[in-house]
């Protein structure tokens, strides 16, 4: 609905919400599916002038935010972008013309050719112009860091299932009611589908598939597997967040106090009272 209609009706879109509440989600919450064991990485979304690339998470990529001229060795005629150097070099120098070296503006590395130079760029840099630096998010997710084009519209959930490649985090209602999208963002469970993605830059984010360590389930992903903490299991990645950040600060909560946690969370399947017992157990 156009945000003026929505004012017509009395009604405030969500981002309307979130500043009039001064808060970035609403309430504790958690949530995820039963793939406990899914703690392996996802990808991250790189950009580059012309095309999109998916990358691998293991590397971290550099982010150039100012531009850097490019420089033609043969007239040292400056430009903004790769690709205005590489016109001008094919257009006003020939093949016949002496060997030089192109140099890399953002770490002054040299190279023989421009091919070279490119890959290098590809490689290493991703080179962002002011007009669409707005767009470009980057967010520390598991320990792992990305960076990512995001639209104004993107939610933080479908941000880390679309484009960090990271499923373990499930979204149910959009709205913010059954805490199936709750993950970590900076020390808090949030909903992430109340989250918008340009919010959480800058932030470091927990998700279901971070819990484990060295591949070994957490003592509360073990706890859940031991009391038969899930059924369908689209509720139990929720439940393993809001769970591990109440045992962070409270290692030996009371069953009040575990319930108060999870208030923010639905399990349509009914095992409420097996979540309950895997995380009051879980804290040892």
């Amino acid at each position: 609905m156009p945000e003026k209609e929505r004012e017509t009706k009395g009604q405030i879109s969500r981002r309307q919400f979130l500043k009039s509440a001064g808060i970035v989600v609403g309430g504790t919450a958690v949530g995820s599916s039963i793939l406990i064991s899914a703690c392996s990485g996802g990808g991250s979304e790189v950009i580059t002038k012309t095309a999109t690339v998916t990358k691998t998470a293991t590397d971290t990529v550099n982010v150039t935010t100012s531009v850097a001229k490019f420089v033609c060795p043969y007239d040292s005629q400056e430009f903004d972008t790769f690709a205005a150097l590489q016109s001008h070099v094919e257009a006003q120098h020939s093949a016949g013309s002496p060997v030089t070296k192109y140099v890399c503006p953002y770490d002054n590395q040299e190279f023989d050719t421009l091919a070279a130079l490119k890959a290098h760029l590809d490689a290493q840099h991703v080179e962002v112009v002011t007009s669409g630096a707005e767009g470009i998010i980057t967010m520390k997710v598991n320990g792992k860091d990305y960076t990512v084009k995001v639209e104004p519209d993107m939610v933080l959930s479908y941000v880390l299932r679309e484009k960090c490649l990271l499923p373990g985090t499930k979204t149910g209602c959009w709205r913010g009611e059954c805490g199936t999208c709750t993950v970590l963002m900076d020390g808090r469970t949030v909903y992430s589908c109340l989250v918008l993605a340009v919010e959480a830059d800058g932030s470091e984010i927990t998700t279901v598939e971070g819990l484990a360590v060295n591949g070994e389930l957490s003592p509360l992903q073990q706890s859940f597997v031991k009391n038969r903490g899930f059924q369908c299991g689209f509720c139990t990645p929720g439940y393993l967040i809001s769970g591990t950040d109440l045992l962070a600060k409270n290692p030996s909560p009371t069953m009040d106090e575990v319930k108060e946690a999870v208030s923010g969370h639905l399990c349509a399947c009914g095992n409420m009272n097996f979540n309950l017992k895997s995380i009051l157990e879980g804290g040892s």
